[in-house]
């Protein structure tokens, strides 16, 4: 298979073009975004469906971004965390897949490759 884009997995330069690259990830987002290497994290206060909602659209946005620039999440490993004594449990999904839910927070996260 020819690779028609890309940088060397390891070179000096992987990472920090890899950060310029997603740079504007979170462009026209609701919610807050947090990125580390290739992590995303989203999350937002979620009290009722208008909540639900914003959250959805966001993880919408992240996939039509992923898409428009020849990127993927990896849905597999894509979960969800709901944290709070009152806590609202609603459902998520990103390309069509329900996310699953997750007690452990490091393991709430997208990947991006």
């Amino acid at each position: 298979m020819r690779v028609l884009s890309g940088v060397p997995q390891g070179s000096v330069l992987g990472a920090l073009l890899f950060l310029v690259y997603i740079n504007n990830l979170d462009t026209g987002l609701i919610n807050e975004l947090l990125k580390f290497a290739d992590d995303t994290k989203v999350f937002g206060k979620v009290t009722d469906g208008s909540d639900r909602e914003s959250i959805q659209e966001d993880l919408n946005r992240l996939v039509n971004w992923a898409d428009r620039w020849k990127m993927e999440f990896n849905v597999k490993k894509c979960k969800l965390m709901h944290v709070g004594r009152d806590k609202v449990i609603f459902k998520y999904t990103m390309k069509g897949n329900t996310l699953q839910e997750s007690s452990l927070e490091g393991s709430w996260c997208c990947d991006i490759r």
